[in-house]
């Protein structure tokens, strides 16, 4: 349960409002929202998009392992200015790999 004096956002007509009053003062002291959609299994576009990113991170972890691939890409990421860390360079370059139409 959250605290009701810590909890942050809104909530929807649709959520699920559980509260815990005190007893003898009956102060709402605690909340906690159980929203429609959880433990719902994952749409058709939401899996494709879950096995998508797990195909590109495996390729980053293959190419981050080998160390010709990595000074390779070591050597691109240098160049550009866009992303941060060079996993983030690989994972865009894998990404856009992927989803290049053919």
């Amino acid at each position: 349960m959250t605290h009701i004096d810590s909890m942050k956002g809104k909530y929807s007509k649709s959520d699920r409002v559980y509260t815990r009053i005190r007893a003898f003062d009956e102060t709402t002291i605690g909340v906690r929202l159980k929203h429609p959609t959880d433990n719902q299994p994952p749409t058709a576009a939401q899996k494709q998009a879950q096995d998508l990113f797990a195909t590109v991170a495996a390729k980053v972890k293959t190419a981050l392992a080998d160390a010709s691939q990595r000074a390779q890409y070591k050597a691109q990421w240098k160049a550009q200015r866009k992303y941060k860390t060079l996993t983030s360079y690989i994972f865009h370059v894998k990404y856009e790999e992927e989803t290049a139409e053919p």
